[in-house]
């Protein structure tokens, strides 16, 4: 008597399902690598855009424009006189809206003041002394992301390189 093998046996489907396994396992931590990579150069686009907006809102209004970056709030916000009072008008959540810590040298917080002529004033002109605050070195903005990681470097006159 001839038997007729037709189909898998239970050895071939338990090996499939397991080289199956394997591979998304594979391909599950590559994507997570690739979306933390890509998060991390989103939120330094995202600055590098907040930078430039405050420069811009400067020299449309003819007002200085202060950017403020909370390293230990992994947040940014930035500032306006409107009607000679200073007023918030805008504030980014790294954190909380990206995912991403945002780190800077010592954690401290500091502000960038953008003048109606594009450029960086360290004296923040018409903000009141409580905000104001002189920095004439480098600082370099970084986004973290387990472990990757994107950076911006903040010059005196307020010029970005990243």
């Amino acid at each position: 008597m001839k038997r007729n093998k037709r189909g898998f046996t239970l050895i071939e489907m338990v090996f499939v399902i397991l080289i199956g396994s394997i591979l998304t396992g594979i391909a599950l931590s590559s994507f997570q690598n690739v979306q933390a990579r890509m998060a991390v150069r989103g939120a330094k686009q995202v600055y590098m855009t907040w930078h430039q907006r405050a420069r811009s809102r400067a020299i449309e209004t003819g007002e200085t424009v202060a950017m403020i970056v909370y390293p230990q709030g992994d947040s940014a916000k930035l500032l306006t006189m409107i009607n000679g009072l200073p007023e918030w008008t805008d504030l980014q959540r790294f954190d909380e809206e990206l995912g991403v810590d945002l780190r800077a040298r010592g954690n401290a917080d500091f502000q960038l003041c953008m003048t109606p002529r594009g450029f960086a004033d360290h004296d923040c002109g018409s903000f009141p002394a409580a905000m104001q605050q002189t920095y004439t070195d480098t600082v370099r903005l970084e986004f973290w992301l387990n472990a990757d990681s994107a950076s911006v470097l903040i010059l005196p006159m307020g010029q970005l390189i990243g």
